[in-house]
């Protein structure tokens, strides 16, 4: 049972090798930062398995070189459960202007001065924000019997606001 999100608490679980695997339809584990996962199970028993060390072999884009943090800022541009996407910003999109602009912050300045797509007022912070669960939600580890965070939080940059917001 996971305290908040199944996909944080599985992928602790497969960090500290307790799971080989992870099996879901919810494509958020890879951005969570799942390494095995295995989708669309027929009644055959076959279904997609997508290993973390793949992700160069994707076709339509190109994640050669990507790190974990592109790959994550690609997601959430695109559209991801902690905020919505700028209107008309897919995943393929995202990937495009990340490629080009190189940070989040150029891709919203570069989409502000074309004009075509709309972004919201304070899509910045909340960007920052929908970083954050995918990082540290709160997750329970069995090994010691109590909640920890999915990765060590930055002791500096941390407050309440964030604490509640990653599940308390």
């Amino acid at each position: 049972m996971a305290p908040y999100e199944a996909d944080a608490q599985l992928v602790y679980l497969e960090r500290i090798g307790l799971v080989d695997g992870i099996i879901t339809e919810d494509s958020d584990l890879l951005v969570f930062g799942a390494q095995n996962v295995f989708f669309k199970f027929d009644t055959d028993g076959s279904c997609v398995h997508i290993s973390r060390s793949d992700f160069g072999k994707v076709r339509e884009i190109n994640l050669v070189g990507w790190t974990d943090v592109q790959f994550r800022e690609m997601a959430i541009l695109s559209g991801c459960d902690y905020l919505s996407s700028i209107s008309g910003m897919g995943l393929k999109t995202a990937w495009k202007y990340l490629k080009k602009c190189k940070s989040v912050e150029r891709v919203v300045r570069s989409v502000r001065l074309e004009g075509k797509m709309s972004v919201p007022d304070g899509y910045e912070d909340q960007f920052r924000m929908a970083v954050l669960p995918f990082l540290h939600q709160r997750v329970y580890c069995p090994q010691a019997e109590k909640l920890v965070h999915l990765s060590p939080i930055p002791e500096n940059e941390w407050d309440e606001e964030k604490e509640q917001y990653v599940g308390s």
